[in-house]
């Protein structure tokens, strides 16, 4: 009796073939799995090459150049695994990347669909999971990031993977008529995941699975890009949910803080984005503090104009304004450069903008960003300042948080009892020596 085979690799090919050799080579006497390449009308020594491989592969051969759909949807016809991989003929699969797909398929019975980790030669990513972004269109999440970086280096769900290295299983493949063959070249790959979606399948990213892709050397593999835009325009444009931030928020890559009133703040870690070309630094700090007070001006102007030229006091958003500099001014005069500083925010990232010091928010998120809440009591209060205390010499408190004394007892009675409360106005703000000898970090 014949054993059963879990997993079909189909490997579509046009040219290329000292690529296609070396892809097969990674794979053949390593990976246990039944190899099948579709030449796709190549004009070089591809069907030579493919013919010394004997039995060890089965080779589809079309006279006329098809596209990687039919390709892919012909080698799918006579494959007999569970599994099917389609696998491009220019990667380098690194070692354990078949298992590991086949292993997170197991485990998650509702992944219709599993893609790998791809990398390029530099160690940089090409593919880990395919975002919709905010104009509608389909893009590789964090292409050039660090193949290590925390983002890339977690399993879970997308909307779309790459079909450079895919896995998926065939009754599922083969219920969804395949590959559309309208799609040439290009965009085949998200139309049958979205479509996958659409019935209720599972779209997933496999951190454990790494491929080496060249990405793309294949001739004319741009020729048709125009047409599979258009199709994918009329197609999926008007109906695909964009899920790209949510993604860059889950991964701390981008956080938003609200203080009450707009404008709120925003923050995108310098390896996601910058605010424009060429801005770094000091610039988009100070470009940031502007557009702050510009925005508050312009509250105050609307305020004035609403009195109709009467006496009107001045705004509280520019009050506040002016404590922030207040704050500012006395931190700076008190606390030495280079301190560690913890700052009951609110949320409020300006007052984190305190010169030479390393300021964070309290209480903070797992990711170091705003927690978003405060504490549900005083003794939570204390066990979040613990936390942090051996990573910060100061605590700073504002003069609008200094509730948070009163609220807390708790909270203030542990501060007053243990650290040194520097002398400063109570009017802006408290500062401790987060050191019970009086000496900071």
């Amino acid at each position: 009796m014949a054993k059963a085979i879990k997993v079909s690799v189909i490997i579509p090919a046009f040219n290329q073939a000292a690529l296609t050799r070396q892809c097969l080579e990674t794979i053949l006497g390593r990976d246990e799995a039944e190899v099948i390449v579709v030449d796709d009308a190549s004009t070089d020594g591809t069907a030579q090459m493919l013919a010394a491989y004997g039995g060890k592969i089965k080779v589809v051969a079309h006279k006329l150049n098809s596209g990687f759909a039919k390709s892919c949807n012909d080698g799918a016809n006579i494959a007999r695994g569970k599994f099917l991989v389609f696998l491009n003929n220019d990667t380098v699969p690194q070692r354990g990347w078949l298992a590991a797909l086949v292993d997170h398929a197991e485990k998650n019975r509702k992944a219709a669909v599993v893609g790998a980790k791809l990398v390029y030669p530099n160690n940089t990513v090409q593919h880990a999971g395919v975002v919709i972004c905010q104009d509608g269109y389909p893009r590789h999440i964090y292409t050039g990031f660090a193949a290590g970086h925390p983002a890339v280096s977690k399993s879970r769900r997308f909307q779309v993977v790459t079909a450079a290295a895919m896995l998926v299983r065939r009754e599922i493949f083969k219920a969804a008529g395949g590959f559309d063959t309208r799609f040439r070249n290009g965009f085949e790959d998200v139309d049958l995941c979205l479509r996958l979606g659409e019935r209720g399948h599972e779209i997933h990213y496999c951190a454990g699975s790494v491929v080496k892709h060249l990405e793309s050397v294949s001739p004319g593999r741009f020729k048709h890009d125009r047409h599979n835009v258009d199709l994918y325009r009329r197609r999926w444009h008007a109906r695909v949910q964009p899920d790209d931030l949510g993604f860059y928020l889950a991964d701390g890559l981008l956080g938003l803080t609200y203080e009450g009133s707009f404008p709120f703040h925003l923050k995108v870690s310098p390896e996601l984005a910058v605010l424009d070309t060429g801005r770094r630094g000091g610039v988009e700090k100070a470009l940031a503090v502007t557009t702050r007070q510009v925005a508050e001006l312009i509250r105050e102007n609307t305020k004035l104009r609403a009195e109709l030229g009467g006496a009107a006091p001045a705004s509280p958003a520019l009050e506040y304004e002016r404590l922030r500099a207040r704050i500012r001014e006395t931190v700076n005069r008190v606390v030495p450069p280079g301190a560690k500083v913890l700052v009951i925010s609110k949320g409020d990232g300006a007052l984190l903008e305190l010169d030479g010091r390393d300021a964070r928010h309290f209480p903070q998120s797992a990711t170091g960003g705003y927690a978003g809440y405060h504490p549900a009591d005083g003794k939570a209060a204390v066990a979040a300042l613990k936390k942090l205390m051996p990573q910060a010499g100061y605590l700073v408190i504002p003069q609008t948080s200094r509730w948070w004394l009163d609220h807390y007892p708790e909270f203030r009675g542990y501060l007053t009892k243990r650290f040194t409360r520097l002398k400063v106005d109570p009017k802006i703000c408290n500062i401790y020596i987060l050191s019970e000898d009086g000496l900071s970090l």
